[in-house]
């Protein structure tokens, strides 16, 4: 089962509101060693053209996720660390069908008894200097760092998705419910938008929180807008997906560059880009001359990416990928997968991270990722109306 929610007409389907897929025809999970359709183990290389026949053929829509350590088959390497969490790398429902439903209020509230951090305030900052240094020597100009907030308690995913609309609407968000886990997405983030031949990626970069003082609020807008940090960064990241989108597109242009969006906690920075598609592109071969999302990776993307796996203390699962919505025709949208809870049993995942370039400011790179956990803390526990409490919890 799977609930998809935008907040305006520019979101999944192109309408605002909450729609739900049920009772799938087909479910496709893929871990490292192995595929299966329907719980029944197969032999492939490439799950994602599997997917793409299932849509043309049943005429079904495929809704689902593509975790960031999918680049492991894209880039052909192993890796010693292991994902914790266990999540599969792609897990796709394909539904005949959905329907739009109203949001329910649920009054079952969620309770952590227990939350830590996989990376220190202290380690992380070390690790900004040390990416730092990277970039001074030249081995990249940026990177994202992330690190982990992990959760035990008791937890309602359906009253907290529902929560997450109410605290943070945005356009691309996603509740999964599988027997084996959940996953909550709170992106607004696009990544790919694929309709007929045109091809669109909305990279974010760029980040300012949000206060109860309109006119703190309206100051704190325009120090993003104007602010010569935030857009070199942007336009970092919006050079790197232009490059991309040329690998399987023409007559690429920029559109909206440093736009600001307002959300209930921050302003965020991004960016437009079009293209128009090259003939006879799979699904597949979108996904392996783009994946994964510029915009959390850095740039250059593969040393970034090197990087990462070096710095970073736990691999990323889901977070970072894409959330995704397949068509009957094809077409799709693909969400970058940030804003994210991973659950499993009585265990919670948030995964954050930011931006990292040659003037960043370690202290205020830690204090950015915890801005971007307070929505998705604040609708599982309202303990956390104010990140202060994270801090002494």
């Amino acid at each position: 089962m799977i609930y998809i929610f935008s907040g305006s007409k520019g979101g999944w389907l192109k309408e605002e509101g909450l729609f739900l897929f049920e009772k799938p025809t087909f479910t496709l999970k893929v871990y490292r060693n192995r595929v299966y359709l329907n719980d029944n183990l197969i032999k492939t290389k490439h799950p994602i053209k599997i997917a793409e026949n299932i849509v043309k053929r049943h005429r079904l829509y495929a809704c689902g996720f593509i975790s960031y350590d999918y680049n492991d088959f894209i880039l052909t390497e192993k890796h010693l660390k292991k994902d914790d969490t266990n999540f599969p790398l792609i897990y796709l429902e394909f539904h005949r069908k959905f329907r739009k439903v109203n949001i329910r209020d649920i009054n079952n509230f969620s309770k952590v008894k227990k939350i830590g951090f996989t990376t220190t305030k202290e380690e992380f900052i070390k690790k900004v200097e040390i990416a730092k240094k990277y970039i001074e020597n030249g081995e990249f100009y940026q990177i994202n760092l992330s690190h982990r907030i992990d959760l035990e308690g008791f937890f309602y995913k359906e009253s907290i998705f529902f929560n997450l609309i109410n605290v943070q609407t945005t356009d691309y968000m996603m509740y999964i419910k599988n027997p084996d886990f959940s996953l909550i997405s709170g992106s607004m983030e696009l990544f790919l938008e694929k309709k007929g031949n045109k091809i669109t990626t909305k990279p974010i970069k760029g980040t300012r929180k949000k206060t109860e003082n309109p006119i703190l609020n309206q100051k704190l807008k325009e120090d993003l807008k104007n602010s010569q940090k935030e857009q070199a960064e942007n336009l970092m990241i919006t050079d790197l997906m232009r490059n991309d989108l040329g690998k399987i597109a023409k007559n690429i242009t920029v559109e909206n560059l440093f736009e600001i969006s307002e959300y209930t906690t921050l302003y965020q920075m991004s960016s437009t880009v079009k293209g128009v598609l090259k003939e006879n592109l799979s699904i597949e071969d979108i996904i392996t001359n783009t994946f994964p999302p510029g915009s959390v990776t850095g740039a250059p993307k593969k040393r970034a990416m090197e990087i990462i796996e070096k710095l970073e203390d736990k691999r990323r699962s889901v977070y970072c990928g894409a959330t995704v919505l397949i068509n009957p025709d094809l077409d799709f949208v693909m969400s970058v997968a940030i804003r994210q809870i991973l659950f499993k049993k009585d265990k919670g995942y948030i995964y954050v991270g930011s931006g990292i370039v040659a003037d960043s400011d370690p202290q205020n790179e830690w204090e950015e990722t915890i801005l971007k956990a307070k929505a998705n803390l604040q609708a599982i526990d309202n303990r956390f109306i104010n990140l202060e409490s994270l801090v002494h919890f």
